[in-house]
C-alpha cells in the first residue's frame, strides 16, 4: 500500500482528506526528532533518508500548508494530482544534465530533497530536514596508506553484502566478468546462503568477459545462469509491447528491458529475492583524470603538473590542451553558461574530461521551444552551496553515483511486484565514504581499479588479475540499432515528442540518415526513445 508520511499533528486530517478523494494511501506520522538523534545509522529503516546515490530518497510537496513527504513520486502525485512538468521533459531529453536539476521531478510542485539527508519531525512539531552530504562525500585521510585504504573497503563491502543478504533464504548477482559484478559474486558466494550468479554476454567476438565470468564460476564452484546475449535481447529503439501505467521518471535502462525481464523470472524460480548489481563500482575505483587536481589540496602543484601529463600521454591527448583544460579557472557557473548557448557543439575529450560538467550537451534536435524550457529551468534552478563547494573530483563523482541511484530506484520501482529486489552494494553510503581517496593513494599502482583489486588479493584467483581489460558494449547497441532504424524513424514521426514539439523531426531524420558520427548518437536516439514511452504512460 502507498505511504505518505506529514507531521503527527496533521496525519488524521490527511487521511480524512485521502478517504474522502477515495486513494488508497496510508498516511503515517513522521519519526520523532528523538528517534533519529538516538539512531547513529543514517541509512536506519526508522528514518525517511535520501542516500547519498539517492537510490533511497524522499519527495516532498505540499497539501495546502500542511506538508507531505514519501519515498516515491507515485503516492503524492495520487493524491495531489500535479500536472506534468515539461520544461523537465526537455532536461531530461538532454545529454547527461547535472545532479541538481535532474532531480527536479517531472511533476510540478513536487520536489526532491537532496542526497546525504534525513528527515524527522522536530520537538516543535515541524519537518526537520538533517544533512549528512559533507561527511558522507569527504575524502579518506591523507595519511593512509594503499593497504589501509584497501583493508578497509574489504571490511566495507563485506559489511554491507552481510547486510543486504541478511535474513534472506537465497541471493543472485550480476557475474559479468568485470572487476565490480566479480567481486560482489564472489564474496557473496563465500557466505553460507544459496547463490546464484547470471551473465549475458555479447555477440562481439573481441569480448572476452563470457570466459572470463565461465572461469571464475568453474573456480569458486558459483551456480551461473547464462540468459540470451545482450546482442540479441537489447531493444533501445522500439516502445514495448505493454506499456505501465505510471513510473516516477524515464527507464534509463530501457535497453535492457527484456533482459532484466528474463533475469527477474530467472532469479525467482530459484527462491532469490535480492539481486545485486556492480553498478557504481566505476565511479569509486577506477582512477579519474580530474583526481588528479586533488594534489593542490596537498599543495604538491608539480605533482599535479606531472600527473595530469602522465594522463594525457596514456590516453593520447594532447598535453599543452589537456593542461590548460585541467588548470582552467573557470567556475561552475561559468561553464554552465557556456554549455546552455552553445547547443549541440562537441567538445574534444580532453578538454570534457577536466570539465564541471562532462557530456553535458544540449542537443541540436532538440526544438526551440524545448531549448528555452531548459535554459530557462536552469536559469531558475540554482546549484546547491553544498555542491557548489565540491572540488571537481567528488563532483564528478557524486554525479555520476546520482545517476546510477536512478537508474537502481527505476529498477525496483518496475519490478516492484515481482518480489525481487536490486540493489547496488557500491552505492550504499557506507562503501562511498570508505572509497573516496586522495591521488596519492594511488601513486605506483597502475593497474585498473587499483583499490578493490588490492583488497581482493589473496581471494581473487591469479588467473583473474591477468585476464583483466575494460569491455566494450557499444556492439550490441549499434546492431540493435541497425534491425530497428526503419521503425525508430517512424516511431518518431508519430511520436509524442513531436506532437509537442519537443524534438525538431527534421533534424532527427537528417542525422539518422547519415553516417553515424559516434556511439553519442544511438544513446541520443536511445533516450528519446525511453522518453516516447514515458510519455505514452504518463502524459494525459
Amino acid at each position: 500500500m502507498a505511504e505518505l508520511y506529514t507531521t503527527s499533528g496533521n496525519v488524521q486530517k490527511i487521511s480524512h482528506f485521502l478517504r474522502s478523494s477515495s486513494n488508497n494511501i496510508t498516511v503515517r506520522p513522521l519519526p520523532t526528532h528523538e528517534a533519529s538523534a538516538s539512531n547513529t545509522d543514517s541509512t536506519a529503516d526508522s528514518e525517511l533518508v535520501s542516500s547519498v546515490s539517492r537510490h533511497r530518497s524522499v519527495y516532498r510537496s505540499k497539501l495546502g500548508p500542511v506538508d507531505l513527504l514519501s519515498t516515491s513520486v507515485k503516492p503524492l502525485v495520487d493524491a495531489l494530482n500535479p500536472a506534468i512538468n515539461m520544461s523537465r521533459v526537455a532536461l531530461g531529453l538532454c545529454r547527461n544534465p547535472p545532479g541538481w536539476v535532474r532531480r527536479i521531478p517531472y511533476w510540478k510542485n513536487i520536489t526532491a530533497l537532496p542526497p546525504a539527508t534525513t528527515v524527522c519531525e522536530d520537538e516543535h512539531g515541524s519537518v526537520q530536514n538533517t544533512s549528512y552530504f559533507a561527511d558522507a562525500l569527504s575524502l579518506q585521510d591523507s595519511t593512509l596508506s594503499f593497504s589501509d585504504v584497501s583493508q578497509n573497503v574489504y571490511t566495507v563491502l563485506n559489511s554491507v553484502l552481510r547486510r543486504l543478504a541478511e535474513g534472506r533464504t537465497h541471493v543472485s548477482a550480476d557475474l559479468s566478468g568485470g572487476v565490480d559484478s566479480t567481486v560482489i559474486s564472489v564474496l557473496l558466494a563465500a557466505q553460507n546462503i544459496p547463490f546464484t550468479a547470471f551473465h549475458a554476454g555479447t555477440d562481439d567476438k573481441d569480448n572476452r568477459d563470457t570466459q572470463l565470468a565461465q572461469k571464475i564460476a568453474e573456480h569458486f564452484t558459483i551456480d551461473l545462469i547464462k540468459l540470451d546475449s545482450f546482442t540479441k535481447s537489447t531493444a533501445g529503439f522500439t516502445i514495448p509491447d505493454e506499456l505501465r501505467g505510471f513510473s516516477e521518471a524515464p527507464r534509463a535502462w530501457h535497453a535492457n528491458l527484456p533482459h532484466l525481464t528474463a533475469l527477474v523470472r530467472s532469479a525467482r524460480e530459484r527462491g532469490s529475492s535480492i539481486h545485486c548489481l556492480g553498478i557504481g563500482g566505476d565511479e569509486l575505483f577506477e582512477p579519474m583524470p580530474v583526481q588528479a587536481l586533488l594534489y593542490f589540496k596537498q599543495g604538491e602543484k608539480m605533482r599535479a603538473i606531472k600527473a595530469i601529463s602522465s594522463v594525457a600521454a596514456a590516453a593520447r591527448w594532447p598535453k599543452v590542451s589537456t593542461l590548460r583544460a585541467a588548470f582552467s579557472p573557470e567556475t561552475k557557473q561559468r561553464e554552465l553558461q557556456r554549455r546552455l548557448t552553445r547547443r549541440g557543439q562537441n567538445i574534444p575529450e580532453n578538454i570534457d574530461a577536466f570539465s564541471w560538467f562532462p557530456n553535458f550537451t544540449l542537443p541540436s534536435w532538440l526544438s526551440e521551444e524545448a531549448t528555452e524550457q531548459v535554459i530557462e529551468l536552469m536559469r531558475a534552478t540554482p546549484i546547491p552551496p553544498e555542491e557548489e563547494e565540491l572540488d571537481k573530483y567528488r563532483f564528478h563523482i557524486y554525479g555520476s553515483l546520482e545517476f546510477q541511484g536512478e537508474v537502481l530506484r527505476g529498477m525496483n520501482e518496475y519490478f516492484s511486484e515481482t518480489g525481487l529486489e536490486f540493489a547496488a552494494p557500491y552505492l550504499e553510503d557506507d562503501m562511498i565514504r570508505s572509497s573516496l581517496v586522495y591521488p596519492g593513494v594511488l601513486s605506483g599502482h597502475g593497474m585498473s581499479k587499483p583499490v578493490i583489486l588490492e583488497a581482493m588479493k589473496g581471494t581473487l584467483p591469479e588467473f583473474f588479475y591477468r585476464d583483466i581489460y575494460k569491455s566494450d558494449y557499444s556492439f550490441d547497441l549499434y546492431q540493435d540499432y541497425e534491425r530497428s532504424k526503419e521503425n525508430f524513424l517512424k516511431m518518431i514521426g508519430d511520436s509524442l515528442l513531436a506532437e509537442l514539439n519537443l524534438v525538431d523531426i527534421d533534424t532527427v531524420r537528417t542525422i539518422a540518415n547519415s553516417p553515424l558520427g559516434s556511439s553519442e548518437t544511438l544513446y541520443d536516439f536511445e533516450r528519446m526513445t525511453h522518453m516516447e514511452v514515458w510519455l505514452r504512460e504518463n502524459y494525459v
